[in-house]
């Protein structure tokens, strides 16, 4: 069984979780070592406690559960963070455990949080990805075209990154109605 729900401060270590696997286990060899050994659940904590204090019509994050209902993924969307006319939100984050990935959790994460940026009005949706992350094809499976590129110190090196666009905020309605709890 999958659901899908808004997270609350209490998910923040469960989201920490997630985070931290997810990058040691996807951007090795393309993130800087030294950073991904710096993360820690426990930071990761600190820093989705804040944003989850922030939620509010402009900022949402969903978490995806297990049968089990251990957190298993999350997405934090919102209203576009940077200066593109052409996009009203964006997708910040989306990460899945990698045990968990490529069984819809990612896919019905990225719809439940396009449904409600494009029933709260929000036209265009925007997502920046890493240009060697072996998870950026998944947004060109869900429509989303290359409309921007950009090389971004991070960590002291430089990242090219890849922005994905939809021009209309897709609107996904084949996904069970757990998704809206």
């Amino acid at each position: 069984m999958l659901t899908i729900r808004p997270a609350d401060v209490d998910d923040a270590p469960a989201i920490a979780r997630v985070h931290v696997d997810t990058w040691r286990g996807s951007y090795v060899g393309i993130v800087p070592q030294r950073y991904l050994d710096s993360m820690t659940v426990q930071n990761r904590t600190f820093v989705w406690i804040r944003l989850l204090e922030r939620r509010g019509p402009d900022f949402l994050t969903l978490v995806s559960e297990d049968h089990d209902r251990r957190i298993i993924g999350f997405v934090s969307a919102g209203a576009m963070r940077h200066d593109d006319t052409r996009f009203a939100a964006e997708i910040s984050s989306l990460y899945v455990l990698s045990s968990h990935q490529r069984s819809n959790h990612g896919r019905r994460l990225f719809m439940a949080a396009a449904n409600r940026l494009a029933s709260g009005g929000h036209k265009g949706l925007f997502v920046w990805v890493l240009a060697e992350s072996p998870s950026r094809h998944f947004y060109e499976n869900l429509g989303g075209e290359v409309v921007a590129e950009s090389t971004r110190e991070f960590a002291g090196a430089p990242l090219r990154m890849l922005g994905y666009g939809w021009h209309e905020t897709p609107n996904y309605t084949d996904f069970s109605s757990s998704a809206g709890r």
